[in-house]
């Protein structure tokens, strides 16, 4: 009975395994590298070539930049109310960069960099021929080409229809040009035209409009000599030019700006960024004066209308003295209404004084007002009524005083009180008095006003009108003169216009940015050890048999007893027999360390070791053979049993013709006896201390024979006849067979067999050994082949490296499709006529 605990003990272990088997080991990747360097020599070598090719023929850019002033002038308007956000931002609480980043966006506009497009015919680009590519040219160009200006507004104007472009080829022999020239629409060829020109300037007329051609220099364009010129729509030019164009501010503190682009030629970006400014500065000109040109236009068509105005005036008045004969004022008249305006305006003051009075009565004859403050100092021109006014506030103030301090009962403040009663009578009088004097003065004015104001009325009513028409020119005269002042005021801001934009700095080259040499090498060089090393890693990941000993450790836990290499046919026998005697190569010094493990999981009087795998073809039975000799050669009597009876394959190893006889013919009998075994025990023809025990005819119940007790029978008497018995069973992984038989043995070995054996099949061996159907297992790597890089780490064994690669192809090795699950239900008509003398019961048995 299993003990539970104990399985999930090695449950336990087993699923840390699993958790090992998922992880790979660097040490073998690494080993891996190292044995596959001439691919990583080559890769490197290809990539690195690939690479300088690509430096040498990629389209070079560089990066140029400059540092602009952006002037504000709303800063230095600010008034008193902004000053606390101004030192708010100075202290970094809050930023105003909205105007910057206003003007840096209009930096990077397509329309100011179209004007500069224009402005540089930067829409017209060269290219001279070269072996490969083409080299561009800026400004060196011996024939410049140009379109006319109404052509360039058209393409602009029809780019959401397509892009138009020409494309030209000049090329000059014996003195003569010869252009050829494509138009396209789209990137589509649209149609093609050819000329010859014998001397420049010359004229060309297309379908997309009138080119021009010109000498560009003193010096002519060679013979042989060839051009390509390229023309484009310049909104199309301007667009890449935005977007290559970075705007940035400095810091957040100042209005500088660091204009960087990116080009193709680094004359060409300089003098893009010189011809920006100017285009930027020219726009916010413009945008700035065009407040004072609407006013220069709204004043001169003021002064025209004024002027005409004030002409109108002068000659209605000139009219109309000539139609009544007026040629001077009259000093009577004149004399009369300013004698009416004096009387006039004394008239007024005495009314004045009269209400003034007339007020001051109502105050003191008001009851509620007695022994108050009465008004004074209010322009009142009575010095009677104005003196006793004073003298009564004094006595007032006197006796509120007193009263602060005493009762009205105090002799003072009676004193004062009687005082105030008789000042209070005097100032009614004296009011009265003053009152009856104005009135006597204001019936005098108005006498001598009506006087004057008749006077006025015999003025002749042609004076009032000469007076009107003089107010009229009067007013025209004087804003006709303030509108001339304003405009010379405002032609001398028109003069005084200063640029927005100011280069601080001459635009200077950063140098190449793309392609970046140290960049693309390094790339080059990455790539060049990626690709190899993804190849093997991805070979690594996708591989599902058992390449070698690291990898069959990181599967399992149970001990790994040996490494078998691929054996040469030179230590070979006749038999297939590789181990020796007296021999000291490579494969028996594997087979002796083998066998000296297994000795080592050997208990005392332990005798038996089985061979299994988890399916045909691993090698269990080359492997049990030798393992075999290699105990015989020790002087100890052994005994190899076929219990592979299902697919026998001793015989054909050991090269033995007759295997009628095994041990199927024992495990059918009642009951074995020690004559039926050596009758049935043959020898090996190898080693005198090795005998072979066959499997026999291939029975149509190999479980059921193997289960009985015959079986036991048989290893027990060959533990009493021999020291070692070694077993080659049927594949664990394929039938039931061995886990029948594995209950009789001490050592089980377990066969994997390198670039063959799944690794998927050594989970079969852990849950067998963790559920104790297989006790005291070990495990063995068979045909690893030593030429094979991917087994550097065998390079341990020295000398015995040298050995080649070769394939147990006569054992059944090499062909692995032979022992598949199908040959263990199929007999042979063999095996039916073997047994069919015999009785069933007996089979069945």
């Amino acid at each position: 009975m299993i003990d539970e605990s104990k399985l999930i003990d090695e449950g336990q272990d087993l699923t840390g395994l699993q958790d090992e088997q998922s992880m790979f080991s660097f040490q073998n990747l690494f080993a891996m590298l190292v044995l596959n360097w001439q691919w990583f020599a080559l890769s490197l070598f290809i990539c690195l070539c690939g690479a300088l090719i690509y430096l040498r023929y990629a389209t070079k850019t560089y990066q140029v930049s400059a540092k602009m002033l952006i002037k504000d002038d709303d800063t230095r308007r600010r008034s008193s109310a902004n000053q606390m956000l101004a030192n708010m931002q100075d202290f970094g609480f809050m930023s105003n960069s909205a105007g910057i980043e206003n003007e840096m966006e209009i930096l990077q506009s397509r329309i100011l960099a179209r004007d500069a497009v224009t402005d540089l015919k930067l829409y017209t680009q060269y290219a001279s021929s070269g072996r490969m590519t083409n080299q561009l040219i800026y400004r060196s160009q011996p024939v410049s080409v140009d379109i006319d200006s109404v052509s360039l507004s058209k393409w602009d104007k029809d780019l959401l229809d397509g892009v138009k472009s020409i494309e030209l080829t000049i090329d000059r022999k014996d003195g003569t040009y010869y252009v050829k020239g494509e138009t396209f629409m789209n990137g589509k060829a649209t149609g093609n035209f050819s000329h010859e020109f014998k001397k420049l300037p010359a004229t060309l007329r297309t379908d997309y409009g009138v080119l021009a051609f010109t000498q560009n220099g003193p010096k002519a364009m060679g013979d042989g000599t060839e051009y390509h010129v390229r023309i484009m729509p310049p909104m199309a030019v301007a667009t890449g030019y935005a977007k290559a164009l970075n705007v940035a501010p400095t810091s957040k503190q100042t209005s500088i700006a660091e204009l960087t682009l990116t080009d193709q030629n680094t004359r060409r970006g300089l003098d893009y960024l010189r011809q920006l400014a100017i285009c930027y500065n020219r726009q916010a000109n413009t945008d700035k004066n065009e407040v004072a040109l609407k006013t220069e236009e709204f004043i001169n068509t003021r002064l025209e209308k004024i002027d005409a105005e004030l002409g109108s005036t002068e000659g209605k008045l000139e009219d109309y003295k000539k139609r009544n004969a007026v040629t001077q004022l009259n000093m009577d008249a004149s004399q009369s209404l300013a004698q009416t305006t004096q009387y006039d305006t004394k008239l007024t003051e005495v009314n004045s004084q009269i209400q003034l009075m007339d007020y001051l009565r109502e105050f003191v004859d008001n009851p509620s007002n007695q022994y108050k403050i009465i008004p004074s100092n209010v322009g009142m021109t009575d010095q009677a009524s104005t003196s006793l006014i004073s003298e009564y506030n004094k006595a007032v103030q006197e006796r509120n005083r007193y009263l602060k301090t005493a009762s009205l009962q105090a002799p003072q403040v009676v004193a004062l009180t009687s005082t105030l009663d008789d000042l209070q009578a005097s100032i009614r009088t004296a009011l009265l008095q003053a009152r009856r004097t104005a009135d006597i003065q204001r019936q005098s004015l108005q006498r001598q006003l009506a006087k004057y104001q008749n006077r006025i009325g015999s003025t002749p009513e042609q004076e009032r009108v000469l007076n009107q028409i003089g107010r009229q020119q009067e007013v025209k005269s004087g804003l006709y003169l303030l509108l001339l002042q304003k405009r010379e005021e405002n032609s001398i801001s028109l003069a005084a216009t200063a640029d927005k934009g100011k280069l601080i700095d001459e635009p200077l080259s950063k140098g190449q940015v793309s392609p970046k040499k140290a960049i693309i090498l390094l790339a080059a060089m990455v790539l060049g050890l990626g690709i190899p090393f993804g190849i093997i890693l991805l070979i690594q990941l996708l591989s599902f048999r058992i390449e070698g000993h690291d990898e069959l450790a990181r599967l399992t836990k149970l001990p790994i007893v040996a490494d078998v290499p691929v054996a040469s046919d030179s230590v070979k026998t006749a038999a297939g027999i590789v181990v020796q005697a007296n021999k000291n190569n490579q494969i028996d010094e594997i087979f002796r360390s083998m066998r000296t493990n297994i000795q080592f999981m050997m208990k005392e009087n332990d005798q038996v070791i089985l061979f299994t795998s988890s399916t045909s073809g691993e090698g269990k039975t080359f492997l049990a053979a030798n393992l075999a000799v290699s105990f015989a050669l020790l002087g100890k009597k052994v005994v190899l049993c076929g219990l592979d009876i299902r697919k026998p394959n001793l015989g054909r190893l050991f090269g033995v013709k007759d295997r009628t006889l095994g041990v199927s013919q024992l495990l059918v009998k009642d009951a074995v006896t020690l004559a039926d075994l050596r009758s049935t025990i043959c020898p090996s023809g190898v080693n005198e201390n090795l005998d072979l025990l066959m499997a026999g005819p291939t029975p149509p119940n190999p479980t059921e024979l193997l289960a009985r007790q015959n079986m036991h029978d048989i290893i027990e008497l060959l533990k009493q006849q021999y020291d070692y018995v070694i077993m080659d069973t049927s594949p664990v992984g394929l039938v039931s067979d061995t886990l029948q038989i594995s209950r009789y043995s001490n050592v089980n070995c377990f066969v994997c067999r390198a670039d063959y054996t799944p690794k998927s099949n050594v989970g079969l061996l852990n849950t067998l050994t963790a559920e104790e159907k297989l006790t005291n297992c070990c495990v063995i790597l068979n045909g690893v082949d030593m030429s094979k890089k991917k087994y550097g780490y065998y390079y341990g064994y020295g000398k015995y490296g040298k050995y080649g690669r070769y394939v147990y192809g006569r054992y059944g090795y090499g062909k692995y499709g032979n022992y598949g699950y199908g040959n263990y239900g199929n007999y042979g008509s063999y095996a039916e006529s073997r047994y069919s003398n015999k009785d069933d019961d007996s089979i069945k048995k």
